[in-house]
């Protein structure tokens, strides 16, 4: 079972997916051995106001069992509890970068003892892109990780998995906190797990593709070809993604 946190689906300006569906992506995923995937929507990092966005997602994964919507949420916008009130919510994500507000902006606080009070994780999307390759009038820089670490300390109630984190920053987040979390798709050095696994314990690693933007397959090979003990790989894979996201 491999349970992938770290999948989306929609347009993005700077680059074109063979992916064109929920119902698509689903196929793809399973075709690849992945079980279940968290899925967020692309539309909903650029577009005035996510909301819009989410609520197109939730119809399109009703088709599929193994879609688990993620909304996003821009607490520089008025209206974000608006994400709150759909219920069996798994998470909830924040793009602090794109949507131009501090992790320290009053907002944040209150989101966070929301999702402390209802037990949902928040996932922070760390970059969409590697700012290596993103459009030279449009430089991004990703969420600064002393700001994430301060975040994760102030509210330890709160799971924070950190989607597509550099390999350094990964290893800084886990070790300066408790209770953050972090996925596979940026984290490369060669084998790639087991030097991460020299650094950080199994049990905040989870498995994530960031679908489409990357192929799934890199992931899939970082997980498969590592020689992890069967305990250690089945964390990874799906256990721990199953019991912070209650899957």
């Amino acid at each position: 079972m491999i349970i992938d946190v770290n999948t989306s689906f929609g347009r993005w300006p700077f680059q074109k997916f063979d992916v064109n569906s929920a119902q698509a992506l689903a196929k793809h995923l399973k075709s690849v051995g992945i079980t279940k995937a968290l899925i967020s929507s692309i539309d909903g990092i650029l577009y005035p106001d996510p909301a819009v966005c989410d609520a197109e997602l939730f119809r399109m994964v009703k088709t599929t069992s193994m879609l688990i919507p993620v909304p996003t949420i821009n607490l520089g916008l008025a209206n974000w509890r608006k994400a709150l009130e759909t219920n069996g919510l798994k998470a909830v994500k924040i793009i602090p970068n794109y949507h131009n507000y501090p992790l320290i902006a009053p907002a944040v606080a209150q989101l966070m003892k929301v999702l402390a009070e209802r037990k949902i994780p928040l996932m922070i999307q760390m970059r969409v892109d590697d700012e290596r390759n993103q459009y030279p009038l449009m430089k991004i820089p990703g969420v600064n990780r002393e700001a994430v670490i301060q975040l994760a300390n102030t509210c330890r109630e709160v799971s924070i998995v950190c989607l597509c984190a550099y390999l350094g920053e990964a290893v800084e987040l886990v070790q300066k906190t408790g209770n953050v979390h972090v996925d596979i798709s940026f984290i490369e050095t060669f084998q790639t797990l087991p030097a991460l696994l020299r650094r950080i314990p199994p049990d905040r690693i989870l498995f994530g593709s960031h679908t489409p933007f990357f192929y799934t397959d890199s992931a899939l090979m970082k997980l498969k070809t590592a020689r992890l003990a069967a305990g250690t790989y089945k964390a990874i894979a799906s256990a721990n993604a199953s019991r912070l996201f209650d899957i």
